[in-house]
Parts: structure tokens; C-alpha cells; sequence
């Protein structure tokens, strides 16, 4: 009983640290659901722009930061949704498209990462027009043979 209590505060604490990061960002608000279920795992994605994170690791993560306006970092956490314990074994990916197609067609590997003590995956994006964004993420957990996929939505306006 106190097992399952604890993997619900670290739940609700990861959650609460993903809604505090989405609200910080005022020219990019979120409006989309940053959580999901889907074959026994939890997933929280998480967007900042990329310059909140530039100093974590010497600004070296994921290679460097991309060049441009309109970069951001995308980080993906998973738990066991029945355990609620963390996932560090997986091989993420992403796509992310406008909604009228516009964006590349192939996904890009999210790197394993460790920011203030989490285990999650991440990388840089540039989100470079306004719009709704189509966020395809395809798990391919240790043990699993089939990918897990899921789709999230994401409105952002540049100013």
C-alpha cells in the first residue's frame, strides 16, 4: 500500500513539474493534454524553448542547440502505468508536423537524459510557423516487439 502511495507522489510530482514548465512559457502556451496511456505506459511530454535549457550540460546536449528562432525541446517521460516506475530502457522517437503536412517525415531519436535528478528522453526541435503541430511519438519499449504510438497536439504562436 505505501509502494503504490509513493509511485502515486512521484506521478503527481512529475506531472506538477510539466504543468509548471508549460505555464512558464508565455509566447508558446500549451493546449494540448501533455499526458497519455497506451499499452501499460504513462507518457508526459513536455516543450520549452530550447533556450531554457541551453546551459544543462555545458550546452552540449543533443549536440548543441539548433540555429534559428523557434527552438525547442521536447522531453518525454514514461512510467510503468500500473507500477508507476520509471521507464529508462526505451528508444523514443519523434515527428513533429504542422497539421496541413508541412515538417519532416521522418523521426528524430530522443536522447536518454537526466534533468535535476529525472530520467526522461529528449532533443531540439524548431517549431518555424505558427500553428497547430502534430507531435507522432513512437515507443520502442526493451521488451517489446511492436512500437507503442501516440499522437499529441500542440498550438503555438510566434510573436
Amino acid at each position: 500500500m505505501a509502494i503504490q502511495y509513493c509511485s502515486k507522489i512521484k506521478l503527481m510530482f512529475v506531472w506538477s513539474l510539466f504543468l509548471f514548465i508549460s505555464m512558464a512559457q508565455a509566447s508558446a502556451p500549451l493546449t494540448f493534454p501533455r499526458y497519455q496511456t497506451k499499452e501499460g505506459l504513462a507518457i508526459y511530454i513536455g516543450l520549452l524553448p530550447a533556450e531554457m535549457v541551453e546551459g544543462h550540460k555545458s550546452g552540449s546536449m543533443h549536440g548543441g542547440l539548433p540555429t534559428g528562432q523557434h527552438r525547442y525541446h521536447i522531453a518525454i517521460a514514461l512510467f510503468d502505468s500500473l507500477k508507476g516506475e520509471r521507464v529508462n530502457n526505451a528508444t523514443v522517437l519523434v515527428r513533429v508536423n504542422n497539421r496541413i503536412g508541412v515538417g519532416p517525415d521522418a523521426f528524430k531519436k530522443l536522447e536518454a537524459m537526466e534533468m535535476n535528478g529525472k530520467f526522461m528522453y529528449g532533443n531540439y526541435f524548431s517549431l518555424k510557423t505558427a500553428g497547430p503541430y502534430r507531435i507522432d511519438v513512437k515507443i520502442i519499449p526493451d521488451k517489446a516487439h511492436k512500437p507503442i504510438e501516440v499522437t499529441f497536439e500542440y498550438d503555438i504562436a510566434h510573436t
